[in-house]
């Protein structure tokens, strides 16, 4: 999966990030962690590579990351934001 880039600009303040769809005027906030993920998925990433992501980054446990990172790509899905395989 891969983060949509077409129609879809992104600013990042003080680590988090702000993503806006142009083309339906949805958008997104982020904390630092979902800034970590959506910085990872510029290019195709598997679930499994962003789980690594989080647990390098942050320290945090698998299962940890797992949920976080599970919520995050959900909530891109919701709004439109992944291309898939």
């Amino acid at each position: 999966m891969k983060l949509r880039t077409e129609g879809v600009t992104w600013q990042e303040i003080d680590g988090e990030l702000v993503i806006l769809d142009m083309e339906s005027s949805v958008y997104l906030t982020t904390n630092v962690t979902g800034a970590v993920l959506a910085k990872e998925l510029r290019e195709d990433r598997s679930m499994e590579d962003l789980v690594g992501a989080l647990t390098e980054k942050f320290g945090v446990d698998a299962a940890t990351a797992e949920q976080d990172t599970s919520t995050f790509v959900q909530q891109l899905r919701d709004k439109k934001l992944l291309y898939e395989n």
